[in-house]
């Protein structure tokens, strides 16, 4: 199975948060910087990846594209969920609320 691609900076609160989330699922990533001081998050290329005002994460699995740091967060464990973890509390809407905060 092909990495996943998380584009931002790994310094980024935003990226930082997604990269936790992959390394605590233990997935396979790839970090793609975008270099803000060439203003490469203005690129038609990055541009078309992402739809959103903020430039960054922009979340890439096959050909599905994903923005916004807790939406791919959200994705990422409800992916590699095993029957033995549960991290999103999806079983206990009390515990799953506590997650959403």
């Amino acid at each position: 199975m092909a990495p996943v691609k998380v584009f931002g900076p790994a310094m980024s609160t935003n990226v930082a948060r997604v990269l936790v989330f992959l390394e605590e699922v233990g997935a396979e990533y790839e970090v793609v910087d975008i270099d803000f001081k060439v203003m490469e998050h203005k690129s038609p290329e990055h541009l078309g990846r992402n739809v959103t005002v903020r430039p960054i994460p922009a979340f890439q699995d096959g050909d599905l594209l994903l923005f916004e740091s807790r939406a791919i967060s959200k994705y990422v464990l409800r992916k590699y969920k095993t029957g033995e973890v549960d991290l999103l509390r999806e079983g206990n809407l009390k515990e799953a609320a506590m997650v959403d905060v």
